[in-house]
């Protein structure tokens, strides 16, 4: 286990572990700092701070944006994570309420594409088990209760129906661009870092990605990231090796959400203290 897990996600967004819960976990396997990074909401991160004093871990608050596709530079679902930042700027709390609202009308659109593909599933279903803001993995996780023998994991409902390009995908009419949530992040303090570089291999040239966004602002690269172990020394190696020569911050996380079969901890991946030292010391240069 690692003592630095900068990327984890709670019942606000589409984690299965209230924010004390998570900290709780965390603790107990030996994790000393704990990034609380939600899909587009901050909502989990003061109840996290709360619980990790009560814990002796220091929670580093962030956020985790879904970007909007710029194709001409790859950027094709990718998310921005923003760390060390101040949750109560009001200019940050008025985008993400935005982003939320388009969210909200996004998933409601997606579940009646579904009914009109045949499945029986309702807008009400889905949102009675989301404390927080609405993801694909709620209509997914319906969806693989309401017919087991259709759908063995969420990343086939994904595959088949809820990912870019699927019948039942729907373009979000409101998310903030690379630069924009840059900028964003900046203005609240806060350091902006590319997610998981390496998932987006199956549309776009991770290291091209990579570059691009260095172009748009980006301050770190996300290095250490639970890639299957078949992949994981390659990508890290070459995410490492990317990060030295554009002079980016290296952070890492577990992407850890708690979901049934997801067989992952919190601190399974993640920074040693003396990487995560080096990530503070960015932020603190701004």
């Amino acid at each position: 286990m690692f003592p630095v897990d900068l990327h984890t996600h709670t019942t606000a967004s589409d984690g299965t572990h209230t924010p004390t819960q998570l900290v709780a976990r965390a603790a107990k396997n030996g994790v000393r700092v704990l990034g609380i990074a939600d899909h587009d909401t901050v909502a989990g991160v003061s109840e996290a701070i709360e619980a990790g004093r009560q814990a002796g871990i220091e929670v580093v608050p962030g956020v985790e944006f879904s970007l909007k596709h710029e194709p001409d530079k790859g950027f094709i679902g990718i998310h921005l994570l923003g760390y060390f930042i101040d949750i109560t700027m009001p200019r940050l709390q008025e985008v993400i309420q935005q982003v939320q609202q388009a969210r909200v009308e996004q998933k409601i659109r997606q579940i009646e594409k579904l009914q009109t593909l045949g499945f029986n599933i309702t807008v009400d279903e889905v949102f009675s088990r989301v404390q927080g803001v609405p993801g694909r993995p709620h209509i997914a996780a319906v969806l693989m209760e309401k017919y087991p023998g259709r759908f063995a994991s969420l990343q086939q409902v994904f595959d088949e129906f809820l990912g870019t390009g699927r019948p039942a995908h729907v373009k979000r009419d409101f998310a903030l661009t690379m630069r924009q949530a840059v900028v964003l992040i900046r203005e609240a303090g806060g350091v902006p870092v590319l997610a998981h570089p390496g998932i987006y291999e199956p549309v776009a040239n991770p290291v091209s990605v990579v570059r691009n966004a260095c172009r748009e602002g980006i301050m770190g690269l996300e290095v250490f990231y639970p890639y299957p172990a078949s992949a994981r020394t390659n990508w890290v190696g070459r995410m490492e090796a990317l990060a030295r020569d554009l002079g980016l911050a290296v952070t890492g996380g577990s992407d850890f959400h708690g979901r049934p079969g997801e067989n992952l901890e919190p601190g399974e991946a993640g920074l040693t203290g003396e990487l995560f030292d080096r990530f503070r010391q960015v932020a603190r240069q701004g």
